[in-house]
C-alpha cells in the first residue's frame, strides 16, 4: 500500500473522525474483560487482548472506543486492523497517522493518543517497533489482539518483557449467553450452588446454547458452513501463514479427531499412524492448534511435574460449536463445556488412577460428568476416591440430589446449574 492508500483506509477503518459513530453488532454484552481494560488506559503499558478468531477481540476493540469517545478527541483514538494488510508496519502507520491525520509529531503528542491494533501478530518485529516507542515513554497507548498465543507472547517476551498486560478472551459462557439474549442470570456460584426458580426457561436456554455454542457470530443465522469458513480462516490465514504446515490435510484431520473426541486421552503415536504421518508432525501440528486457540490440553494432576509430561493428556475443543461438524457425542460435548467453563476458574486437570474427568486442586474440587437423568451411585464411585478434603460432584443432565457413598457426600448438579454458578 501506498501512502494514499494507507491514509485512505485509516479512514475508512475510523469512521468516528468524522461521524462520531462507531459500528457495533445489533446485539452486544459487556465482557468479563471489559472493566479490567478500561482500568489499564491509564497505565504504561501495552495491553494485549488474544483468542480464537471470531471470539470478539474487534468487538471488545470498538466498545472500548466508544466508551472513551465520551471525553477524548475523536482523532486520537485511532484503530486498525493488520488482519489484511500485514505489509503496513505499526511504525510507519503511527507516522502517517500522526502528519497526516492528526497533524501533530508522535514525538511530542500533547494528548494521549490510544492505538488500537487488531491482529497485530501478521506483522513481523512488531514487539521491536513497539518496544521503541514504548522506550521514550511518549503519550501513546497501545491496546492490541491477535489470534495466535505463540507470536504474540513470544513478540512481546523479547522486546516489552514486564510491559505488557495479557489478557484472553474466551467463547461465551452459558452465562453470557444469556446475557445476550437478555435474560436476567441468577446470583449463585460455587460455594452456593442451589436449585433455582424458573428451572425450565434456563433448561430451553441451556439446550440452545449447547447447540449454538459460544461463538456470537453464529448466532444469526447458524449454519454449518458458516462455521467452516471460520475455521478455514483459522487454518489457512493463520496457521499455515505462520508455521510451516505442509500436510494441511493432517492438520484438518487432527482437528476432525480432537473434536469429535473432545475430553479423550490423545495417544500421539497411534494419531500418527491414522493420519499416515510422522510422529513429530503430529506433536507440532497439536501445539499448532493449540496456539491459534483451537483445542487445549488438559493433563493428569500429579505431584511430580515431569511424571505428568511423560503421559498422555487429554484434549478438548476451545469451544463445542466446532462439535456439531462431526456429530461428537452429547456425552462428549457436556464434558468439553464443563471443562471450558471450569477453565475460567484455574487450570483444570483429571486423575487417571482412579479416573475422575476434571479437578480444581486450588479449590479442591472434583467433577466427574455424566450426562443422563438416570445416574448410579456406580457412576459417581471414582469420586469418593478423591482426597478427603474435596468437594464432590457428579453432573447429570437434569437431577439435582446429593449420593451418601462410604461416608463422603457427593453433589448431583445439572450441567446447566453448574454453568450459572461459573
Amino acid at each position: 500500500m501506498d501512502k494514499q492508500d494507507i491514509i485512505e483506509e485509516l479512514r475508512l477503518q475510523n469512521p468516528w473522525w468524522s461521524t462520531e459513530k462507531i459500528s457495533l453488532p445489533d446485539h452486544i454484552i459487556i465482557r468479563d474483560l471489559t472493566e479490567k481494560i478500561n482500568n489499564e488506559l491509564t497505565e504504561n503499558k501495552v495491553t494485549c487482548i488474544t483468542g480464537l478468531r471470531r471470539v470478539g477481540k474487534t468487538t471488545l476493540l470498538k466498545l472500548t472506543i466508544k466508551e472513551l469517545l465520551q471525553h477524548k478527541e475523536a482523532k486520537r483514538l485511532c484503530y486498525f486492523s493488520f488482519d489484511l494488510s500485514e505489509d503496513i508496519t505499526p511504525r510507519e502507520l503511527i507516522k502517517i497517522y500522526s502528519e497526516e491525520i492528526l497533524k501533530e509529531a508522535y514525538s511530542n503528542y500533547k494528548q494521549t493518543v490510544f492505538f488500537f491494533f487488531d491482529e497485530i501478530q501478521k506483522v513481523k518485529n512488531w514487539g521491536n517497533q513497539i518496544k521503541s516507542l514504548q522506550d521514550r515513554e511518549l503519550n501513546i497507548k497501545f491496546i492490541i489482539t491477535g489470534s495466535s498465543s505463540l507470536n504474540l507472547t513470544k513478540g512481546a517476551g523479547e522486546s516489552l518483557a514486564g510491559r505488557v498486560f495479557f489478557h484472553r478472551l474466551q467463547p461465551f459462557c452459558f452465562r453470557e449467553y444469556l446475557q445476550y439474549n437478555k435474560i436476567k442470570t441468577p446470583n449463585i456460584s460455587l460455594k452456593d450452588i442451589r436449585y433455582v426458580e424458573d428451572a425450565s426457561s434456563y433448561r430451553i436456554q441451556f439446550n440452545e446454547y449447547m447447540q449454538n455454542g459460544g461463538l456470537p457470530e453464529l448466532y444469526d443465522g447458524f449454519s454449518n458452513e458458516h462455521l467452516k469458513q471460520m475455521l478455514d480462516l483459522v487454518f489457512f490465514r493463520d496457521i499455515v501463514d505462520m508455521f510451516i504446515v505442509k500436510k494441511t490435510d493432517v492438520l484438518k484431520g487432527l482437528f476432525h479427531h480432537i473434536t469429535q473426541n473432545s475430553g479423550q486421552l490423545i495417544n500421539y503415536s497411534n494419531l500418527a499412524d491414522t493420519l499416515n504421518t510422522q510422529y513429530r508432525t503430529i506433536k507440532d501440528y497439536v501445539s499448532y492448534l493449540q496456539d491459534s486457540f483451537l483445542v487445549m490440553k488438559s493433563t493428569p494432576f500429579e505431584k511430580n511435574y515431569l511424571k505428568t509430561l511423560r503421559k498422555n493428556p487429554k484434549m478438548y475443543v476451545s469451544d463445542h460449536a466446532y462439535m456439531r461438524l462431526w456429530n461428537a457425542k452429547e456425552g462428549l460435548k457436556a464434558q468439553t463445556i464443563a471443562f471450558n467453563h471450569l477453565k475460567r476458574l484455574e487450570t483444570p486437570y483429571f486423575l487417571k488412577h482412579p479416573e475422575i474427568d476434571i479437578i480444581l486442586p486450588k479449590r479442591k474440587l472434583a467433577f466427574e460428568i455424566k450426562y443422563t437423568d438416570n445416574p448410579s451411585k456406580k457412576d459417581a464411585q471414582n469420586l469418593t476416591k478423591a482426597p478427603n478434603d474435596y468437594t464432590l460432584y457428579l453432573i447429570t443432565k437434569d437431577i439435582y440430589d446429593e449420593f451418601e457413598i462410604q461416608g463422603r457426600t457427593v453433589y448431583l448438579l445439572p450441567l446447566w446449574l453448574l454453568m450459572l454458578a461459573v
